[in-house]
């Protein structure tokens, strides 16, 4: 009887250690060695690029979002644009063309969320990035190429100031419709596999995935 029941205490012991053993290696261990991945990836990304992105071990939060520097640049690209105005009155024509080279800079705004989730286990980080934009346009070296009046239409300090501000737009969308964007993005794409990559996790870009703007509003 007294074997039977140290059989059974044993048997029970061992279930119990077995028990605890599985539960360890299914749900504890790999939880974490995702927060342990969270922590190093925090290290690195305030090592290199002076920020700490929203960071989640199996989305329960361990980092808060940490931005000192509110724009990250990722893309420079400079291009000569120029503006031309003719205006007819009374067959008089005004005549003002101007160009000027600009130079775009183009990356994130990190006032917009910027989060990672490390699932289970630590070996992926799933990045969901801001939409790029274009954060900066600066002209210089403008240039007047024509500026002459009509016989009575005569150009004015007006005139000059809206082909600016026209020259500008046109900067604007040009840059807009090339692929500074998706270059900017793809740099900061490289990057971020790099850091990754130094503390041993997959970097993975969900197709057309963007961080919630609002991130008071992440779960």
């Amino acid at each position: 009887m007294k074997k039977v029941a140290l059989i059974t205490f044993a048997a029970a012991a061992a279930a119990t250690i077995l028990g605890s053993l599985l539960a360890y290696a299914l749900l504890i261990a790999p939880l974490k060695s995702a927060i342990d991945a969270g922590t190093r990836l925090q290290a690195e990304f305030e090592r290199i690029l002076d920020l700490t992105p929203r960071i989640t071990a199996n989305h329960a939060v361990i980092f808060a979002q940490n931005t000192p520097v509110l724009e990250l640049v990722t893309a420079e690209r400079a291009a000569l644009v120029r503006h031309r105005v003719d205006e007819t009155w009374l067959h008089s024509t005004k005549t003002f063309e101007i160009e000027a080279t600009f130079t775009a800079r183009a990356g994130f705004n990190l006032r917009d969320s910027f989060s990672i989730n490390i699932p289970k286990g630590g070996r992926t980080a799933e990045i969901a990035l801001p939409r790029a934009k274009i954060l900066s346009l600066a002209m210089s070296d403008l240039k007047i190429l024509r500026d002459e009046d009509g016989l009575w239409n005569k150009l004015t300090a007006k005139d000059r100031e809206k082909a600016i501000r026209a020259l500008e737009r046109n900067a604007k969308a040009e840059f807009s419709k090339s692929d500074l964007l998706a270059s900017a993005r793809s740099t900061a794409e490289s990057q971020i596999r790099e850091i990754t990559s130094a503390v041993g996790c997959e970097a993975v870009f969900p197709a057309n995935t963007q961080a919630n703007p609002n991130p008071a509003a992440a779960p």
